[in-house]
């Protein structure tokens, strides 16, 4: 479809198919934080932090990149993430400044098993409503508009 074809549809089409959009990420979103809060006892931030830090660990710095919370938030959250034993705190090799984090054998065993949960709700909520090709087609679309393919 070209710029000419995407001019002839209606405003308010493109506005709903938008808005229908943000309903689905809302609804699949709600379900993955039910699934992991009664499952693991995580919030989906948290999930979020967990599940970005990789078996080799993390600079902190680096972890607030990957994840949409406030560098002050994070700090909180990694608190009580150690506190639960999930992860540990230490002081990078070569900055004195940095601080790394790794999880724990604990931490490591809870993202394997929430990231379990989290496709579970992925494929429930959304993926298995949807055909092979809708969703091959969706892959498409959303790799045009992030400027490059979607990481599977």
């Amino acid at each position: 479809m070209g710029p000419a074809a995407v001019a002839k549809v209606p405003r308010r089409y493109k506005v709903a198919v938008w808005r229908s959009m943000m309903e689905v990420h809302a609804a699949v979103l709600h379900e993955i934080e039910v699934d992991l809060a009664n499952k693991h006892g995580l919030s989906l931030n948290e999930f979020d932090a967990l599940i970005n830090i990789p078996a080799a660990g993390v600079r902190f710095r680096e972890l607030t990149d990957r994840v949409i919370l406030s560098q002050s938030a994070l700090s909180r959250l990694v608190d009580r993430l150690e506190t639960r034993g999930l992860v540990v705190r230490l002081d990078a090799e070569d900055d004195s400044r940095a601080v790394e984090l790794e999880l724990t054998e604990e931490g490591k065993k809870l993202v394997r098993s929430s990231a379990r949960t989290n496709a579970a709700a992925v494929e429930r909520a959304f993926a298995d409503r949807l055909s092979g090709a809708e969703l091959e087609y969706l892959y498409e679309v959303f790799s045009r508009l992030l400027g490059g393919p979607v990481e599977i």
